[in-house]
């Protein structure tokens, strides 16, 4: 099946994606916020370096979610195929190191629940801080794989917009045929208007040797005796 390239006016830059890949961005954007709680309260009771980079994720997810949303619905110059591809990229790879991390410092705090048992205080505590890290790299998880199906779909978009003769940026397909008809239409007209003038020139400059020859003067002759 053809690649269609028509688009409206403003839009040729935006690729065409498959049914549903809106709903996909938006399950990013819920899960993000999701994981943005659970890390952001895990780093303020147990500030392990797997709950603060799940932060970190997160809100940066919860940024480009925005984005990615605005760009598609709102103004079309706020669209750019580059920097979302980019961002895919970037949160792939951070998801995928993020809830690897916390996963196993959550094992760490659910085992160490078991080695102090005799503590009720502590189990409690350590019981539910594993439990929430544990919930946080889970959804983490999830959302690495969203975040990789959502990488794969832009990626082909991408691939079959480019292959099709379409750009980055808005208009450029449709702005520079004008221009080369009217310099097409400008050429015929020019040699025209030199022509005559080069003529008469030429006319111009011959007359001044014919006059000087007609008033030459006489060779001087002396009088006979």
């Amino acid at each position: 099946m053809s690649y269609p390239t028509e688009r409206p006016a403003g839009k040729e830059h935006i690729p065409l994606y498959t049914k549903g890949f809106v709903a996909v961005r938006i399950i990013q954007l819920i899960i993000g916020i999701i994981c943005l709680g659970l890390s952001a309260y895990l780093t303020a009771v147990v500030p392990i370096i797997g709950g603060i980079l799940m932060l970190f994720t997160s809100i940066v997810g919860f940024i480009t979610s925005i984005y990615c949303l605005v760009a598609h619905f709102g103004p079309p110059n706020a669209y750019n195929y580059w920097a979302i591809l980019g961002l895919d990229i970037f949160h792939v790879i951070f998801w995928l190191v993020s809830f690897a991390l916390l996963a196993a410092q959550a094992a760490f705090l659910l085992a160490y629940t078991y080695y102090d048992y005799y503590y009720d205080y502590y189990y409690t505590a350590y019981a539910a801080y594993g439990g929430i890290a544990a919930g946080a790299a889970a959804l983490g998880a999830i959302n690495w794989v969203v975040y990789l199906a959502a990488l794969i779909c832009h990626s082909i978009a991408l691939h079959r917009h480019r292959k099709a003769g379409l750009h980055a940026m808005p208009g450029r397909t449709t702005g520079a045929a004008p221009v080369v008809a009217s310099e097409l239409a400008m050429q015929p007209q020019q040699p025209q208007a030199y022509y005559p003038k080069q003529a008469e020139a030429v006319s111009y400059q011959q007359q001044p040797p014919q006059q000087f020859q007609q008033q030459a003067p006489q060779p001087y002759q002396l009088p006979s005796q």
